[in-house]
C-alpha cells in the first residue's frame, strides 16, 4: 500500500512540475512538422537553380521550425528567441510558422484579442507574417469560408485580410496540383476576401513555379478575373524571397502580360514595405546595392504606401483594405516606372495661352492647396481597431 502511495505521490509531483515549467507541451511533439519533409524535392516544387533550391529549402525549414517551437516551447519568449536566432533573411518565415501554431498552443482555443496581445503586439515588425500564418492554419484545418470569417472578426481591420491570403496560399500550395477544383472553395468567400485569397494563390504559384515564369503564367491565366490578384501575390513573393536580389523580381516582371503588370507592381511595393519593417538595417544594406533611380523609386513607393494606409484608417470605411490597394496601384502606375525602375516626374498641364498672359501680367498664380490632410490630424483621428473578446474552439 505504501508503495502505491509513493508512486502516486511521484506522479502528482511530476505532473505539478510539468504544469509549472511548461514541459508538458512536449506532448504536442506528435504534431511537429518534420524539417526533412519540407524541401524543394519533397514538396515537388519547380525550382531548379542551385541557389534558389538552397534558399527555398531554408525558408521551408525556418517556417517549420517556428511552428514546432510555438507548440512545444515553454513560453512565447522562447518561441521568439528561436526565430530571432535565425539569419535576418529567414527570420520572417519562422515568425509566420510561429503564428500558425497559435491555436494549437492554446489547446485549439482561439481569441482574436489574445492573438493580437500575445503574438502581434510584442513584435509588430512581423505583423504581416502573423496574419498570414493564422490564415494558413485555417487552411490546414480545412475551415469553411464562414468559419474563417468568424476568425478574422476582431483583428486589425486592414491587416486581417492577410489571413485570407494565407488561407489561399495553403490551398494552392498543397491541394491545387492534386485537384485544380480545390480553388473553387475560395469563390465562396465574401467581398474582397476572395481577392485577398487569390493573392495567396499567386504567392503559392510563385513557389511552385519560381524558375519557370511561363508555367506560372499558364496556371494564373486559368484564374480568370482573379489573375490580377494572383499577379499581386507573385510580386510580393518575388521581392520577399529575394530582397537582396531585386533584379530577379524585375526580370520576372518583364515576362508578365501587360494587364497584370500594375498589380505585380503593387505586390512588389508591399513586399519591400514588409521587408523594411522586418529589419530596417538589413533593408538599407540591400537598398544600397541598387542604382540611385531604383533606390529612389523604392523609397518613394514605401512612403506613399504608409501615407495612404494612414488616410484609409482615418476614413474608417468598410472596404479599407481594397481602397488602400486600389489607391496605391493607381499611384504607382502614374508615378513609378515599371517595375520599380525610377520615379516619374509629373507633367504640368498646358495652360491656355490667353490665361498664361493674363496670369503673368497680374501675377495671380498661386499654388493649389494640398488635397492631403495634415498627417498629425490623421494620426489623431485614427482609432484603434475593436477587438472581440469572444473565445471559440477551433478544433
Amino acid at each position: 500500500m505504501q508503495d502505491w502511495v509513493y508512486i502516486f505521490g511521484l506522479i502528482f509531483v511530476a505532473t505539478g512540475v510539468a504544469l509549472v515549467t511548461g514541459c508538458w507541451r512536449w506532448v504536442f511533439s506528435v504534431f511537429r512538422i518534420a524539417p526533412r519533409r519540407m524541401t524543394v524535392e519533397r514538396c515537388k516544387l519547380q525550382v531548379s537553380a542551385p541557389e534558389s533550391i538552397n534558399r527555398v529549402n531554408t525558408i521551408l525549414k525556418s517556417f517549420a521550425g517556428g511552428f514546432n517551437r510555438m507548440i512545444t516551447a515553454r513560453s512565447y519568449k522562447a518561441c521568439r528567441g528561436y526565430c530571432d536566432s535565425l539569419p535576418v533573411l529567414y527570420r520572417p518565415f519562422a515568425h509566420e510558422g510561429m503564428a500558425m501554431g497559435y491555436t494549437l498552443r492554446h489547446l485549439f482555443r482561439y481569441d482574436a484579442a489574445n492573438f493580437e496581445e500575445r503574438v502581434v503586439k510584442p513584435r509588430p515588425e512581423f505583423r504581416y507574417l502573423y496574419y498570414v500564418g493564422l490564415g494558413f492554419w485555417s487552411g490546414m484545418r480545412n475551415h469553411s469560408p464562414a468559419r474563417l470569417a468568424r476568425i478574422v472578426d476582431g483583428l486589425d481591420p486592414l491587416h486581417r485580410y492577410l489571413c485570407y491570403d494565407g488561407y489561399g496560399f495553403k490551398i494552392a500550395f498543397f491541394d491545387y496540383r492534386n485537384d485544380a477544383n480545390s480553388l473553387r472553395r475560395l469563390d465562396r468567400l465574401e467581398g474582397y476576401a476572395t481577392n485577398a485569397a487569390y493573392q495567396g494563390v499567386g504567392r503559392a504559384f510563385f513557389f511552385l513555379y519560381m524558375d519557370q515564369p511561363d508555367l506560372w503564367t499558364e496556371h494564373v491565366e486559368k484564374l480568370g478575373a482573379y489573375a490580377k490578384d494572383a499577379a499581386a501575390g507573385a510580386g510580393l513573393a518575388a521581392v520577399f524571397v529575394h530582397p537582396d536580389q531585386l533584379e530577379r523580381a524585375r526580370a520576372f516582371a518583364m515576362r508578365l502580360p501587360a494587364a497584370w503588370r500594375p498589380h505585380y507592381h503593387l505586390g512588389m511595393c508591399f513586399g519591400l514595405k514588409a521587408r523594411s519593417l522586418n529589419d530596417l538595417n538589413r533593408f538599407e544594406r540591400d537598398l544600397a546595392r541598387l542604382e540611385p533611380g531604383v533606390r529612389e523609386a523604392v523609397c518613394a513607393s514605401i512612403r506613399e504606401c504608409d501615407r495612404i494606409e494612414l488616410l484609409v484608417r482615418s476614413e474608417q470605411g468598410e472596404n479599407g483594405y481594397q481602397t488602400w490597394r486600389d489607391r496605391m496601384t493607381n499611384w504607382m502606375t502614374n508615378r513609378i516606372e515599371y517595375p520599380i525602375a525610377s520615379v516619374r516626374v509629373p507633367r504640368r498641364p498646358a495652360l491656355n495661352p490667353q490665361f498664361r498672359t493674363v496670369a503673368r501680367a497680374k501675377n495671380q498664380y498661386e499654388p493649389r492647396p494640398s488635397a492631403v490632410a495634415n498627417m498629425d490630424q490623421v494620426l489623431q483621428r485614427e482609432k484603434s481597431p475593436r477587438h472581440s473578446n469572444k473565445t471559440e474552439p477551433l478544433a
